[in-house]
């Protein structure tokens, strides 16, 4: 076991109390509002995107947008957000060190470009599945309606939420690595006017990894009041804590990883993280009458984080591995407030939005090098931790970001075969930083207008072409933590343009789904160091980055009981700027090439079995590209038992035992792919 530092009282569980009050079940169950309205069908199940946030049909949004449902996620087993996005196009998980969700999205790094029901949630942790309806992936630049961020897209959960008629589900799973899993699901109408609903999820394990463990514990109250026919309110909270081993993976040697057994641990056994994240929020609907409606949603997070690392720094020449011991406690608290009105009628659909939000991370960085050399093929896990507080401070920050946001868009129906979008986001973010180091502050404030403009042409039933045209911005230093040698107050946010042209149609009675779509990104300001600077004291915002390629995607129902989802991604991403890596040289963690396929089908009137294949081009560990990652392919497989009160699933990931390397952190920092391994879960319905 680890030894962590002292845990934080965790967030009030005010909510928890309203589970138990008295009443009785409801005659029918009412619809729940949402915020996500944008809904079509895909193969019989229903879609539902936040690419626009209203009202409309999945042909009459101009933009890609990739759904991964509630089925999906159960014929997967899917227990990450890694898992339940594997199979998604552009979409490819950063390493992020073993213990927070990271992706790439069209071969941007993704790492904060994450919302909540459409909400910001951006604070650093990995999110467990129990609580998600499905995951949503709205691609290219989103600004117009999210805000800062977004130069290849944002990542959406759709949280579950209470229902005046529910089963409770309680599941169990045993997985390799000793993965023991126990979750509950339960809820239902507490009185006429009150539905509750609790998820808890106790989830512990080792890994593939040696010394790798994990333990998280989660409990998730929710309740809905409607208090008028017209009016609801939905009160939600998330506490989870979380005790993992990070790891950063292994070293690479002659731009290649090193060729060393996948269980193979670089680091030590005291090295540990505990992660202590709270949420709490409020959403208020009301409907002014059948054309109006208004929504304010208030939500607060905070994440406290210890963490000791032991990392990889570089091979030496006569076999060892040199290391680092890193201690970074922080610290973040978010507190964001969205009031929304939509208007929908005359062949409009309008919504006007206004977010104000408040945003704070504290973060300690203390370093030194006498992390004992280690063997690089047998290393050995014997040392004892070192005083923390003596360990030298490299960093010590805090900082404030405030946003203050107006936004507009209109969806047109502009002839019977034409619709338009127009969108328009005006952000005031203000930024400062406060090094307790040197006693400095910095400070910065920019006003940014995101625009979108999207058009779509449906010449017959059922398809749609469209054109999507935006622009985002994103802080330049790094969202929420700039550590540059360049002041806060000189570093302009980053500017992402994104051209995008693209078909969907619906097949065969809305039996099959497919969409293809062609997309150019380009961002500018990128920082690069200063030529005339040999120290590497300066940075010059002069890199630029541009991405263009080619997505598609297809879902659907076949006729004897099966589904298919199948996906492939070309991307050509290219440096065409920068001072400090050659110009024409590919991005980071982006395959030129990404292809899947997923297959469930039923076999017998109880029993169904599924079928994955994920494929991946070599890749690069950083955009130097002096290491490559070689391309992999894996087959993954399941089968299924159900009844009406129980079912049986049987999963098996990498069924080929195939031997790859799947993300990196740098190049001496690389996650090697884990072999094959299996669960079975247990899931009984009363």
């Amino acid at each position: 076991m680890k030894t962590a530092l002292p845990r934080l009282k965790p967030l009030p569980l005010l909510l928890a109390g309203l589970l138990i009050l008295p009443g009785h079940a409801r005659a029918q169950d009412t619809q729940t509002l949402q915020q996500i309205t944008v809904t079509g069908s895909a193969g019989g199940a229903a879609l539902v995107a936040s690419g626009a946030k209203t009202q409309g049909g999945a042909l009459d949004t101009p933009q890609a947008v990739s759904v991964v449902t509630q089925e999906s996620l159960r014929s997967r087993s899917a227990l990450t957000s890694k898992d339940a996005l594997d199979y998604t196009s552009s979409v490819v998980a950063g390493q992020g060190e073993g213990r927070r969700d990271e992706f790439y999205i069209r071969g941007f790094y993704s790492l904060r470009d994450t919302t909540l029901d459409g909400v910001r949630d951006d604070t650093l942790y990995s999110r467990d599945l129990a609580t998600v309806e499905q995951i949503e992936v709205i691609k290219g630049a989103a600004a117009a309606l999210y805000g800062r961020g977004s130069a290849g897209g944002i990542i959406n959960r759709v949280s579950k939420q209470p229902r005046a008629r529910q089963q409770t589900e309680v599941s169990a799973t045993l997985g390799a690595h000793q993965e023991r899993r126990v979750s509950i699901d339960t809820g239902g109408a507490l009185n006429d006017q009150v539905d509750a609903r609790l998820i808890a999820v106790h989830d512990s394990g080792d890994s593939y990894r040696d010394v790798v463990e994990h333990t998280r514990k989660l409990l998730a109250p929710s309740v809905k009041w409607t208090l008028t026919p017209d009016t609801s309110l939905l009160l939600q909270a998330e506490v989870q804590r979380e005790d993992r081993t990070p790891d950063r993976g292994v070293p690479s040697l002659n731009g290649r990883p090193v060729d060393v057994d996948p269980s193979t641990f670089y680091g030590e056994r005291y090295d540990y993280t505990a992660t202590d994240s709270d949420m709490g929020k409020a959403r208020l609907e009301h409907r002014l009458n059948d054309r109006l409606k208004l929504v304010n949603t208030l939500q607060y997070s905070r994440t406290d984080l210890d963490g000791v690392n032991t990392r990889n720094r570089r091979v030496n020449a006569n076999g060892t591995v040199s290391r680092q011991v890193t201690f970074f406690p922080q610290q973040q608290r978010n507190l964001i407030n969205q009031t929304e009105l939509g208007y929908t009628g005359n062949g409009h659909a309008v919504l006007l939005g206004m977010e104000l939000s408040e945003q704070k991370r504290d973060m300690v960085t203390a370093q030194t090098g006498i992390g004992l050399p280690v063997s690089l093929v047998a290393p050995q896990h014997v040392l004892a931790m070192p005083q923390l507080g003596s360990l030298p401070v490299s960093l010590d920050n805090a900082f404030v970001a405030k946003t203050r946001a107006l936004y507009l868009q209109d969806q047109i129906d502009l002839a019977p075969r034409w619709k338009a979008l127009a969108g328009l986001r005006f952000d005031r973010f203000g930024q400062q930083q406060t090094n307790r180091l040197s006693k400095v502050t910095s400070e910065r404030t920019d006003n940014k207008a995101s625009p979108r403009v999207g058009l779509v042409y449906q010449p017959v039933d059922g398809q749609s072409w469209y054109l999507n045209v935006g622009r985002s911005y994103q802080p330049g230093g790094g969202d929420l933590l700039y550590t540059g040698n360049t002041a806060l107050s000189q570093v302009r946010p980053l500017q992402t343009d994104l051209q995008e042209v693209g078909y969907k149609q619906d097949w065969l009675d809305g039996r099959f789904f497919t969409t293809a779509s062609l997309f150019r990104i380009e961002q500018r300001n990128q920082l690069t160091l200063d030529p005339a600077d040999p120290a590497g004291l300066r940075q010059l915002q002069v890199g630029k980055q541009r991405n263009q390629g080619m997505e598609l995607e297809l879902q659907g129902r076949l006729w004897q009981g099966g589904r298919v989802s199948a996906a492939y991604t070309y991307n050509d991403a290219r440096i065409v700027a920068s001072n400090d890596i050659a110009s024409g040289n590919r991005a980071e963690m982006t395959a030129r090439h990404r292809a899947s396929f997923w297959l469930d089908q039923q076999i017998a009137p109880s029993w169904s079995a599924g079928l994955g294949l994920l494929l991946n081009s070599d890749q690069f560990a950083l955009s130097d590209n002096t290491v490559r990652l070689p391309g992999y392919g894996r087959v993954d497989a399941a089968l299924a038992y159900r009844q009406p009160g129980y079912d049986v699933r049987f999963k098996v990931n990498n069924l080929g035992d195939a031997r790859f390397f799947e993300s990196a952190i740098n190049n001496v920092q690389i996650q090697p792919g884990a072999p094959r391994s299996a669960s079975v879960t247990l899931t009984a319905r009363f």
